[in-house]
């Protein structure tokens, strides 16, 4: 017990583990960037005819909720695409009437950076939302939102929906968009609130899942793709297990039938907004064919978080439980990899992430 609260202690320094340190995280970047985002929004009123939101792994995913959010509010089309695709599909709508933010901590990805210099080519404007000030990225995109801690999933969430506040004032969606610009405002307080005693359930929720090798993780609504991320690159890459995303909504269109011959082991993320219903009948035919099923629950977090938003607290929570189970199956290194950032797949010296 003793080394394994030694090794989560360890961890707390990790730049994987953001959600120890996570309200702190999003309070330094809010106070620096909130006004900043709100103000690029204001000065592309009528200016911009097209967004694309654009990253690679866990930015791509990040971009993905962040559409989810964004679609509510703006009078403008957002596409999200993983970076190449955004090179590879030659976009028609790329042009000096577009905007394109990109995603990346390093603001060294490979593909990111080629969709950058290939969104500057087309005369778009290209704003860089990266950690590293001093990066490629930072240095070649127009405008530039740096922050320097590990909240590299929300935060390009959090900057997007400022800007479409800024982008909005003054509309009819302006009221909405100013209700999303307060729920991310107040997240540093939720998310302090809501991951007080993050550890007892982790580590209890960890053991249990102790002896899976693969995970089912599913959610709907803004949390799909935070279901997407972290069974991507988030249980496989830091648990190294198995692991399979699907849509809770879409369970039942042929997924459902491996219940017939497999137990399965889920993780579902479960949240407030208008997809909870078709995900709870989703969670109640699981465990109805014998499945085990662990949920987080965003209503357990309270009135206080705007249903769009609950991806933002519920990362952090699904962090909590992969670090814990990573360090009991022995992977105490959060930040080391045994493949990524040592040139796997990777051409012209780039690094991860």
């Amino acid at each position: 017990m003793q080394e394994l609260q030694q090794h989560v202690a360890q961890a707390h320094e990790s730049l994987y583990f953001s959600g120890a340190k996570i309200d702190a995280h999003m309070a330094s970047f809010l106070d620096a960037q909130a006004d900043t985002c709100v103000e690029l929004g204001r000065t592309s009123a009528g200016a911009v005819e097209q967004i694309f939101l654009v990253g690679s792994g866990g930015s791509f995913a990040s971009l993905q909720t962040a559409k989810y959010v964004l679609d509510a509010v703006l009078p403008v089309p957002a596409d999200v695409l993983p970076s190449y695709d955004l090179v590879w599909r030659e976009p028609a709508r790329l042009d000096e009437r577009a905007i394109v933010f990109l995603a990346s901590y390093s603001g060294e990805t490979e593909d990111t950076v080629a969709a950058l210099r290939y969104a500057n080519e087309r005369g778009a404007r290209t704003v860089a939302i990266v950690g590293k000030p001093e990066s490629t990225m930072a240095t070649e995109a127009d405008v530039v939102l740096p922050y320097d801690n590990g909240a590299i999933y929300e935060i390009p969430i959090a900057a997007t929906v400022l800007f479409a506040a800024g982008l909005v004032a003054g509309t009819p969606a302006e009221a909405e968009a100013e209700r999303l610009r307060a729920g991310v405002l107040a997240l540093p307080e939720v998310l302090r609130r809501a991951l007080a005693n993050a550890d007892e359930r982790a580590e209890r929720d960890a053991r249990d899942l102790l002896s899976a090798q693969h995970l089912y993780v599913l959610g709907a609504g803004p949390n799909a793709p935070l279901a997407y991320k972290v069974a991507m690159s988030v249980v496989m890459e830091n648990v190294r297990i198995g692991a399979t995303y699907s849509d809770a909504c879409e369970w039942r269109h042929g997924p459902a039938e491996a219940l017939e011959r497999v137990r399965g082991r889920f993780l579902v993320l479960l949240g407030t907004d208008a997809s909870r219903a078709m995900t709870e009948r989703t969670i109640e035919f699981c465990e109805r064919e014998h499945s085990d099923v662990l949920v987080y629950d965003a209503a357990d977090f309270g009135d206080g978080l705007h249903p769009l938003l609950t991806p933002l607290v519920l990362n952090s929570l699904t962090q909590y439980l992969v670090v814990y189970s990573a360090i009991l199956r022995g992977i105490t290194d959060l930040d080391e990899r045994v493949f990524m950032g040592h040139n796997v797949l990777a051409t012209g010296g780039a690094q991860w992430p």
